[in-house]
C-alpha cells in the first residue's frame, strides 16, 4: 500500500467535529430525559423507608398499649412553677423501638430533658444519641441541635453545648377548627369541644385533648383505644415534618416540633392550670405544606400548630391509629376532612380518597 493510501485512511478513521459534538448533544440530551426518572425513582424511594420509619412508630404506639393499656404521650409537670421539664412521647416508646439500653440509662426524677431551668441529668446519655428511624430519608434539614446546658447541668459535669438529635414525625393531640361547623355556627370556636372543657389556650396556641396522643399532667390523661369513638383507622396520631416552613418572601425557617431545646427528647412544661408551651407535638391550624401565615403559633418548636411538612411532592406521611400509613395530599379538604382526620372523638363522618 502507498503511502497516500495510508494517508487517507489515518484521516478517515477518527471523528469530525461536527460529529462529535452532535454525539455530545445526543448524550446531552438522554441525561435530561433520564434524569428526573432517575431523581423520581430515588425519591420514590425514600418515601418509601419514610412510610416504613412511620410503620414501625405505629407499631410502637400498638405495642406500648399493649403494655400499659394507654398510649404515650408527653409528661408534663404536675404544678406551675416547676422547673423541670419532663420527657416527650418519644422518650416512653424508646423501648418499644429497640432502645430499651439508651431508655435503661434515662432518669425520670429531678431532671429537666430541656436543661433550661432545671437540671438535666441526662445530658450525657443524650448527648450525641441517634435513634435510627426517627428521620425522614427525603430531608435535607440538620438532624442534630445544640442546647446551651444551664449552670445547674454544668454543675454537673455538662460542657456548655451539647447536642440532641431533631425528628421529622410529630404527634398529634387534636384539630385546631371544629370540623364540620362555619364561622357563626355554635360550637365554631377554635379548639372547641362539645363541652368546651378540654380547651386551653396556652400563650403558644390551643391545647387540644382530642387526638390518639396528648399531655399527661394534673389534668389531661392518656388516651385509651376506647376513647378513639371515631375508629383507629380515621384518625391519624403521627404526622411528617421534614421540611422547611417557606415563607412569602422566600425565606425558610426550622418548624419542626423537636427543634426547640431538647429536640425529640423533651416535653416541655406543659403544665395545668398555665399550661405553658409543649414540644413534640401539635394541633394543626394551616394545611400541609402551607406557606408561613404570619401567626407565631406555627414558626417554632415549641408552638402548637406549625403543623405538617415534607419534601415529598404534594403532601406527607401519616401514621394512623391502626397503625397503617398513608400519605394524604396537600389538596385535602382541610377544613372537614383533615380537621376530622386529626380529632378521635368529633363524630365527624368523611369519605375521601387522599
Amino acid at each position: 500500500m502507498c503511502s497516500s493510501t495510508k494517508r487517507r485512511l489515518s484521516r478517515s478513521s477518527g471523528f469530525t467535529l461536527v460529529e462529535l459534538l452532535v454525539v455530545i448533544a445526543i448524550i446531552g440530551v438522554l441525561v435530561g430525559l433520564l434524569l428526573p426518572a432517575v431523581q423520581g425513582a430515588r425519591e420514590a424511594a425514600r418515601r418509601m423507608q419514610c412510610s416504613n420509619n412511620m410503620k414501625q412508630l405505629g407499631l410502637a404506639l400498638h405495642n406500648y398499649h399493649s403494655a400499659f393499656k394507654v398510649f404515650p404521650a408527653n409528661v408534663g409537670a404536675k404544678a406551675s412553677g416547676n422547673p423541670n421539664r419532663g420527657a416527650s412521647w418519644l422518650v416512653q416508646i424508646l423501648p418499644q423501638i429497640e432502645q430499651s439500653s439508651l431508655y435503661d440509662k434515662l432518669t425520670f426524677v429531678d431532671t429537666d430533658f430541656s436543661t433550661q431551668d432545671g437540671a438535666n441529668r441526662n445530658w450525657e446519655v443524650l448527648d450525641d444519641a441517634i435513634v435510627p428511624g426517627l428521620n425522614c430519608p427525603s430531608n435535607d434539614l440538620p438532624n442534630f441541635r445544640e442546647n446551651t446546658a444551664n449552670g445547674p447541668t454544668q454543675a454537673l459535669g455538662a460542657p456548655e453545648v451539647y447536642m440532641t438529635q431533631v425528628v421529622d414525625y410529630v404527634g398529634v393531640i387534636g384539630y385546631y377548627f371544629t370540623p364540620g361547623k362555619r364561622s357563626g355556627d355554635a360550637g365554631y370556636t377554635p379548639g372547641a369541644r362539645s363541652d368546651g372543657s378540654r380547651n386551653v389556650w396556652t400563650g403558644y396556641g390551643w391545647m387540644q385533648d382530642a387526638g390518639v396522643l396528648g399531655i399527661h399532667n394534673s389534668k389531661f390523661r392518656n388516651t385509651r383505644f376506647a376513647s378513639i369513638i371515631d375508629g383507629t383507622s380515621n384518625t391519624i396520631a403521627i404526622g411528617e415534618h421534614s421540611a422547611e416552613m417557606v415563607h412569602a418572601d422566600g425565606n425558610r425557617t426550622d418548624s419542626r416540633p423537636s427543634s426547640h431545646a431538647g429536640g425529640a427528647w423533651n416535653a416541655g412544661p406543659a403544665f395545668h392550670g398555665w399550661l405553658g408551651w409543649t414540644a413534640n407535638i401539635t394541633v394543626p391550624r394551616w394545611p400541609i405544606n402551607s406557606i408561613y401565615s404570619g401567626n407565631y403559633t406555627q414558626r417554632y418548636g415549641y408552638t402548637l400548630h406549625n403543623g405538617f411538612r415534607s419534601n415529598h411532592p404534594g403532601g406527607a406521611m401519616f401514621t394512623m391509629g391502626d397503625g397503617s400509613v398513608q400519605f394524604i395530599t396537600d389538596s385535602v379538604d382541610f377544613d372537614d376532612v383533615f380537621m376530622a382526620m386529626n380529632g378521635r372523638n368529633d363524630r365527624y363522618s368523611y369519605n375521601q380518597e387522599f
